[in-house]
C-alpha cells in the first residue's frame, strides 16, 4: 500500500469556499505570515524522503499560488518519490505556461476540488465567479502538456457534498471523466469548531450520499470511473461492489502547517469524531466508523437527559432546598427539535435549567435565539450562559490559532434584543470568561474593539441604558494549571492576582456587568499539587469577587466530553478539571431508513451490513 505524506503549505487561498474551515484565519492581520517558508517545506520533503514515504502531496490553502510552487516540485522530484501531487482548486492551471512548467518540474498527480457541474453550483460554493471554467481550462491544459511531452498525469476530483450539490455526483462524472478524471472522491461536509455554526446549513445525511452514488453508477460504468468516499463507512457501499466504489484509504499522514518535527498521527480512531456500532467489532475493514454529525438525534437527547439524572442522584439534588438550575453545554450537533425535547425533559425532571452555549451550533442563530425565548416562556430555561472566547493569536509562532466567537455573540445578543422588544421573554443572560481571555479583551489593543462591541450587545439585550445598574453577570473562571508540570507557588503571586482581580472587576463594572467568580469546589480530579494551588488562587480572587459554586450545577454528557473538542465549545479550561460522568456512546445504532422513493438501498441495521465480508481495496492512485 502506498505511503503518502501530505504537506499543508499554509492558509493563503484565491477562493473562499463556503464550507472551508480556514476562512477565519484568512481575515486576520498579515494572514500570509501563517504560510510555511520555502525552507520549512523543504525540510518536510526531506523528512518524507528519509522516512519511507513513496508519494508526496501538497495541500493548503491553495499551494499553486505560492511563487515557489514549481521550485518545490522540482526539489521534491530530486528525491525518489513515485508520485508528486497537489490538491488544488485548479484555477492556476488555466495558465498554460504554469501547467507546463509544473508538469515538467515533476508534478504528475492532480486532485482538483470541483463541487458542482455548473457555474451556478460550483462558483457559488467557492464564491469565486469563473472558478469552474478556469479549472476546466486547467484540465484541458494538463491534457495538452501530457500529450506534448509524453508525461503522466493522474487526475482526480474531490467534491465536498453539501445540500446544493449532493445530488450531482452523476453530472460531475459526466463533466470531468471525458477530461481524464478517473477517480471521484466525495465527502460530506465535516464540521469543526471553526465552522460548527454552518452545520445546519451544510449537513448531508448518509442516505442522500448513498442514493446519489447509486444514481451515478451508469455514468461510472460508461466512463470506467470510480467513486472513492471519505468519511462515509465503506459498508454502506458494499452492495455496489469494488467495480464502482474504491474503499477509503487511511494510510495518509499530514504535515500540518504548525508541526515542526514530524507529521501528525491519524487520531480519528481515538477521538469521538466517529462512533462505532456493534457490527464494527467484527468488520475487518480499516475504518473509524460513522461521523458524529450522523449520530441519531434521539440518542443525543437521551445521553444528555441520562447524564443529568445520574449527576442529580450523585449530588442528592432532590434533597437540596431550592437548588440552582442544572447547567449543561455540548449541544453543537443538536438540531432544534432535539434541544427543545431535551430541555423540556430536563425541566420536567429537575426544574428549569441553564444552557451554556457559544451560539455556534447546528441550530442557526436566528432559530436558536427564537428557541431561547420559546424555552424561557415555557418555564424550561432559567439561564443562558454564553461562552466567550476572543480569537487567540498568541501562538502565531507555532502557527496555531483559536477561532473566537465574539461576532457570533454580538449578532445573537442583538437578535435576542429584537425579540425582547417584540414582547418575547428572555432568560437570565450571563457571559462566561476564562480569566486570561477577559484580561486580553480588557488589555490588548487588537481586542478592545471586540470588548466594546460585546458590551454594547449585552447592554442592548439587557434592555438597559448606560446609566442603569448592572443586570448581566460576567462569570469568571480560573484555568487549571497545565498537566505534567509543577504549578507555581501562587502564594508568592498574591498581590499580582489581587491586582488582576481588581482590574477585571473594575472593567466589568464600568460596562455595567456584575463580576462573579465561578468555582467547582472539590469536583476537580486534579493531582494534589495542582489542586492545592488552584484553591490558593481562587481564594485570592475571592477576596475581590463574589463567589458562586458550580459544583452542584455543571454536569457533562457524552457530547460535551473532552473527546468532542474537535467541535464542542464546552470550555476545556473549565471542564478538564473533573469528570462526574463517563458518557459512552451506545452501540447497535440503527441506520436511518433509506428513502426507497429516491432509489436508496433497503432499510437495515449497520450491525447487519458490517458483518458482511470486507471488499478488497482496489489498486489506484492515493493522491
Amino acid at each position: 500500500m502506498a505511503k503518502l505524506l501530505s504537506i499543508e503549505t499554509g492558509f493563503t487561498c484565491n477562493s473562499r469556499c463556503k464550507y472551508c474551515t480556514q476562512l477565519d484565519y484568512r481575515v486576520i492581520p498579515q494572514a500570509d505570515k501563517l504560510d510555511l517558508t520555502t525552507e520549512q517545506i523543504r525540510e518536510r520533503i526531506r523528512y518524507g524522503a528519509e522516512n519511507g514515504y513513496d508519494q508526496l502531496g501538497f495541500s493548503g490553502g491553495e499551494p499553486t499560488i505560492r511563487p515557489d510552487f514549481v521550485e518545490l516540485i522540482r526539489y521534491a522530484r530530486s528525491f525518489d518519490f513515485k508520485r508528486i501531487g497537489v490538491t488544488s482548486n485548479g484555477r492556476m492551471f488555466a495558465y498554460g505556461k504554469f501547467a507546463e512548467d509544473a508538469m515538467l518540474a515533476g508534478l504528475d498527480g492532480f486532485t482538483f476540488s470541483l463541487h458542482g457541474p455548473t457555474p451556478d453550483t460550483h462558483d457559488k460554493i467557492s464564491t469565486s465567479p469563473g472558478a469552474l471554467e478556469q479549472a476546466l481550462t486547467g484540465l484541458r491544459n494538463i491534457a495538452k502538456v501530457r500529450r506534448k511531452h509524453g508525461l503522466e498525469a493522474h487526475l482526480m476530483n474531490n467534491q465536498i457534498l453539501l445540500p446544493d450539490n449532493v445530488g450531482h455526483i452523476k453530472e460531475m462524472v459526466e463533466l470531468l471523466a471525458p477530461l481524464g478524471v478517473g477517480l471521484f472522491m466525495i465527502q460530506p461536509f465535516i464540521t469543526q469548531r471553526s465552522n460548527s455554526d454552518e452545520l445546519g446549513r451544510f449537513y448531508v445525511p448518509y442516505d442522500d450520499v448513498v442514493a446519489s452514488v447509486e444514481r451515478a453508477v451508469p455514468a461510472l460504468e460508461r466512463f470506467g470511473a470510480r467513486i472513492k468516499p471519505y468519511n462515509v463507512p465503506n459498508c454502506l457501499f458494499w452492495h455496489l461492489g469494488p467495480r464502482y466504489v474504491e474503499p477509503q484509504f487511511y494510510g495518509l499522514r499530514s504535515f500540518r502547517e504548525y508541526e515542526q518535527q514530524h507529521p501528525g498521527e491519524f487520531k480519528a480512531f481515538k477521538a469521538k469524531q466517529w462512533y462505532r456500532v456493534e457490527g464494527c467489532k467484527t468488520c475487518e475493514e480499516y475504518c473509524p466508523g460513522f461521523r458524529m454529525e450522523q449520530y441519531p438525534q434521539e440518542r443525543m437527547a437521551g445521553g444528555l437527559t441520562d447524564a443529568a439524572t445520574t449527576f442529580s442522584a450523585q449530588i442528592a439534588r432532590a434533597q437540596q432546598p431550592d437548588p440552582a438550575p442544572l447547567m449543561f453545554s455540548g449541544t453543537e450537533l443538536f438540531d432544534a427539535d432535539t434541544v427543545r425535547t431535551a430541555v423540556a425533559q430536563l425541566a420536567r425532571d429537575h426544574g428549569p435549567v441553564a444552557w451554556m452555549t457559544a451560539l455556534c451550533e447546528k441550530v442557526a442563530r436566528p432559530e436558536q435565539t427564537a428557541l431561547v425565548c420559546e424555552l424561557a416562556e415555557a418555564g424550561h430555561l432559567a439561564e443562558l450562559v454564553l461562552i466567550t472566547q476572543p480569537m487567540d493569536q498568541r501562538f502565531l509562532a507555532q502557527r496555531v490559532l483559536e477561532k473566537g466567537n465574539i461576532e457570533e455573540l454580538r449578532a445573537g445578543l442583538f437578535r435576542l434584543a429584537e425579540l425582547a422588544d417584540a414582547g418575547r421573554a428572555l432568560p437570565r443572560i450571563r457571559v462566561l470568561f476564562n480569566v486570561g481571555d477577559l484580561a486580553r479583551l480588557v488589555d490588548e489593543p487588537l481586542l478592545q474593539r471586540q470588548w466594546s462591541q460585546l458590551n454594547k450587545a449585552l447592554a442592548r439585550a439587557a434592555g438597559r441604558g448606560a446609566a442603569r445598574e448592572a443586570s448581566v453577570d460576567a462569570v469568571i473562571a480560573i484555568s487549571n494549571f497545565p498537566r505534567g508540570q509543577q504549578p507555581p507557588d501562587m502564594r508568592r503571586q498574591r498581590e499580582d492576582n489581587l491586582q488582576l482581580a481588581r482590574k477585571l472587576k473594575a472593567a466589568c463594572e464600568l460596562n455595567h456587568l456584575r463580576p462573579v467568580l465561578a468555582t467547582l469546589d472539590d469536583k476537580r480530579g486534579l493531582d494534589p499539587a495542582r489542586a492545592e494551588q488552584m484553591a490558593v488562587v481562587e481564594a485570592q480572587f475571592a477576596e475581590v469577587l463574589p463567589v458562586e459554586s458550580w459544583s452542584g450545577r455543571l454536569f457533562r454528557h457524552p457530547l460535551s466530553m473532552p473527546e468532542m473538542d474537535f467541535v464542542s465549545w464546552s470550555p476545556p479550561w473549565l471542564f478538564e478539571r473533573w469528570d462526574l460522568s463517563e458518557g459512552v456512546l451506545p452501540e447497535g445504532v440503527m441506520v436511518q431508513p433509506q428513502d426507497t422513493s429516491r432509489g436508496g438501498i433497503r432499510t437495515q441495521r449497520v450491525a447487519d451490513v458490517a458483518t458482511r465480508p470486507p471488499v478488497e481495496p482496489v489498486d489506484g492512485p492515493a493522491l
